[in-house]
């Protein structure tokens, strides 16, 4: 998958959620999530998701960084960094402290930057997805 040249950081993904597989409910991850099957529900990680170029989430996404090749109907805090590459699409709002959009990609919705000033600190862990409301 070409998703990985740019971000080596991202290159060790303890969960898969394979390509052929429907995952439906809350996943919960101390560690990176790839998703290049379908998810619905949402996805609460303090390491790394990743969404394949097959990949799908129906969910909102509460990560350190969020690296998009696929389709997601939802909303995203990405404490860190949020990467939309060519074939992403993003239907949602997002909350994230660095935005790299790529030409081609199809995003909808709202973004608000986290700053020191609002938002996450850089030592706080992600938090609920109840407590962090994208206004």
């Amino acid at each position: 998958m070409g998703l990985f040249k740019k971000s080596p950081d991202m290159s060790r993904l303890d969960t898969l959620v394979g390509n052929g597989t429907i995952f439906e409910g809350n996943l919960t991850s101390k560690e990176s999530i790839c998703v290049e099957g379908i998810v619905r529900g949402k996805i609460v990680c303090e390491g790394n998701v990743v969404v394949g170029e097959k990949g799908r989430v129906d969910a909102d996404i509460f990560a350190d960084t969020v690296l998009i090749g696929g389709e997601v109907n939802g909303n995203i805090v990405a404490k860190t960094k949020l990467e939309i590459t060519t074939n992403g699409k993003l239907r949602g709002d997002i909350k994230t402290g660095s935005l790299i959009i790529s030409e081609g990609v199809i995003f909808e919705g709202r973004c608000q930057m986290i700053t020191e000033d609002r938002g996450l600190k850089n030592n706080q862990p992600v938090a609920d997805p109840d407590d962090i409301r994208i206004q």
